[in-house]
């Protein structure tokens, strides 16, 4: 890991010691860690309603560690798997995983990028200072792994899924299909517009309900889903 730049904020969140690295004071995630708070709160509280202590909880998208920190200090995993692949973001998160004594935080597919299928990809990153809207794209030539889910999380125990993937959601989702039918996770994930009606699609085809939503930015809404064993 090379020496990285920065200022470490040391908060209490809810009666928890909780430290944030801050690399970039304009990245817009990165903001809020500067003042002391988890980034996408609304998110969280959503998340929490659902995620059942001591499960496995898999961070599609991990970024900079706000959503892995959280669960870890506040939810009680098993164990918490982390998927990124944005070179930048991953040396911040291993910086946050120590500041915070992250014991739970399996760092082992960092650097693959979750598809349909195998294939190379390469970062499209359209703001340096939003590290949190890299993208993935299909690209022979490109430095990035792309790997199903299922390579690597079909046969381990995943009990909720968190996907951010800035509009691969659904090749994510087709990459998952084995490790989704056997698990059942609940799903927290966003959704870009354009992908709303194939999403609505999947839904019905993996019988999953909606039980929450949340919409922060336009363009795009993170939803709450659940198995729907009923049908």
């Amino acid at each position: 890991m090379r020496t990285l730049s920065g200022t470490i904020v040391a908060t209490r969140i809810q009666d928890r010691d909780i430290r944030f690295f801050v690399h970039n004071s304009q990245d817009y995630i990165q903001s809020h860690h500067l003042q002391g708070i988890f980034y996408e709160r609304e998110e969280l509280a959503i998340i929490s309603r659902h995620f059942h202590e001591g499960g496995v909880f898999i961070d599609i998208g991990t970024n900079i560690g706000n959503h892995t920190i959280f669960i870890e200090k506040f939810c009680n995993p098993q164990r918490i798997i982390t998927f990124e692949v944005n070179p930048i973001a991953i040396e911040i998160l291993q910086v946050n995983i120590l500041l915070n004594a992250l014991a739970k935080c399996d760092t082992s597919c960092l650097g693959f990028a979750l598809a349909a299928g195998a294939g190379m990809a390469k970062l499209v990153q359209p703001d340096p200072n939003n590290l949190g809207l890299t993208m993935v794209e299909p690209d022979p030539a490109g430095r990035v792994r792309g790997i199903a889910g299922d390579e690597v999380l079909a046969h381990r125990r995943v009990d909720f899924l968190k996907i951010d993937v800035e509009g691969g959601e659904m090749a994510v989702l087709a990459g998952l299909a084995q490790t989704i039918a056997l698990w059942r996770p609940a799903i927290f994930i966003e959704v870009d517009d354009h992908n709303a009606p194939t999403f609505a699609a999947w839904c019905a085809s993996a019988r999953y309900r909606r039980v929450d939503a949340f919409q922060r930015y336009e363009g795009k809404t993170n939803y709450m889903i659940l198995p729907d064993e009923r049908a």
